[in-house]
């Protein structure tokens, strides 16, 4: 058995990590696949014999998450000026508050 443990910094959340696992099941020869959000870490034992380092890290490449390359996704640019675009497509924020809250935060709830 080989054991080793790979970086992976697109995976940042859980449902990542149910995909990565989804990425190596039914590949011959893993006995141990530990994985984790948190450490962006996947830990592996595996027959050499049976599956190849290079076909397991190219499962995962193909899945969508390299082995030691890549940043997170920067879903938006921020500057000085602006901090989310979403917010100017959006328009004008209007919040409105129900009488029935106003009344019931009165002082005698306190």
């Amino acid at each position: 058995m080989k054991k080793i443990v790979l970086e992976i910094p697109l995976m940042f959340g859980d449902h990542h990590v149910l995909a990565v696992r989804s990425a190596l099941t039914g590949f011959k020869g893993i006995e141990e696949l530990y994985v984790s959000a948190a450490w962006k870490q996947l830990m592996i034992s595996f027959d050499p014999n049976k599956t190849k380092q290079s076909d397991i890290e190219q499962a995962l490449a193909d899945a969508g998450f390299p082995v030691g390359g890549g940043e997170p996704p920067v879903l938006v640019e921020t500057d000085a000026v602006k901090s989310d675009p979403q917010w100017q497509a959006q328009g004008v924020r209007i919040t409105q508050t129900d009488e029935t809250e106003i009344d019931l935060s009165g002082e005698f709830r306190r």
